[in-house]
């Protein structure tokens, strides 16, 4: 179908072209609120800017489309192919993303508040600088994703982070429940008051990282780099931190006698009103 016939049509009233072959259409800056694209093929279209709000769009397929500067507000794209598509600055706020396939897709700057992206695939996804306040983001695949300066505040994650980049990221008060973070970057990255118990965070970096007031109980932190981190504060009960680096880390305030510090590199750090563990007595 034309862009120009389904223009038409829906001016006309008609809202439901689902499963329609869309394939490359050019309906940049068109404003289609409400429509039902259900399982349409939309591959490679020009969508830029585009006006989506409250559409069906469940199950299509959006691979390498450009839906740059889209407003998507509370669509339905669950289960949509959007490998390799292009959302940079677009708008999903409240979208409902759930099994949606985001693989290399580009989300810079996009405003993703509150949208549902439970089991969704975001592996190798760019999501820089992208607002993911009080996001769900359950049973993810984000692997290697690029999330540098993302805005995360109050979200929930679970899932595959192994070496997502989170560096600069805001992830304060977000829920990180056995998440899995080996090798992640999270350099300079703002977790206070952050859940991350039972989280593997095994080799990250989380060198200046802010994890003021974090529960970290129980989370496997062995051979991560926390030079100049921010400590204070934090749970740290069961916590392994075996061969990690703590060089000049902010540790006010903590209890570490139940945390596995063996061979941990603690030169310089601040260890005022600390709560150490009992040292064996000489002979």
């Amino acid at each position: 179908m034309r862009a120009s016939e389904l223009l038409k049509r829906y001016a006309a009233g008609e809202r439901d072209f689902s499963q329609i072959s869309l394939w490359g259409v050019n309906l940049s800056k068109a404003n289609l609120k409400g429509i039902d694209l259900r399982q349409a093929d939309l591959r490679g279209a020009n969508l830029r800017g585009i006006k989506l709000r409250e559409a069906s769009i469940n199950g299509a397929k959006l691979a390498e489309a450009d839906l740059t500067g889209a407003e998507l507000w509370g669509a339905d794209l669950r289960g949509a192919d959007l490998q390799g598509a292009n959302l940079t600055e677009a708008n999903l706020a409240g979208a409902d993303l759930r099994t949606a396939c985001l693989v290399q897709a580009i989300l810079n700057k996009a405003n993703l508040n509150s949208v549902n992206l439970s089991e969704a695939d975001l592996s190798g996804a760019h999501l820089w600088g992208a607002n993911l306040c009080a996001a769900k983001l359950i049973d993810i695949d984000l692997r290697t994703a690029n999330l540098r300066g993302a805005y995360l505040c109050q979200a929930i994650l679970s899932g595959d982070l192994r070496e997502a980049n989170l560096s600069g990221a805001n992830l304060s008060w977000t829920i990180l429940v056995g998440a899995n973070l080996q090798d992640a970057i999270l350099s300079e990255a703002e977790l206070s008051s952050a859940n991350l118990s039972g989280a593997n965070l095994t080799s990250a970096k989380l060198r200046g990282a802010d994890l003021r007031g974090a529960d970290l109980t129980d989370a496997n932190l062995s051979g991560v780099n926390l030079n100049e981190a921010n400590l204070s504060m934090a749970k740290l009960t069961g916590t392994i931190l075996s061969g990690a680096t703590l060089s000049g880390a902010d540790l006010r305030g903590t209890n570490l006698t139940e945390t596995n510090l063996t061979a941990a590199n603690l030169l310089g750090a601040n260890l005022r009103g600390v709560v150490m563990p009992d040292l064996p007595t000489p002979g």
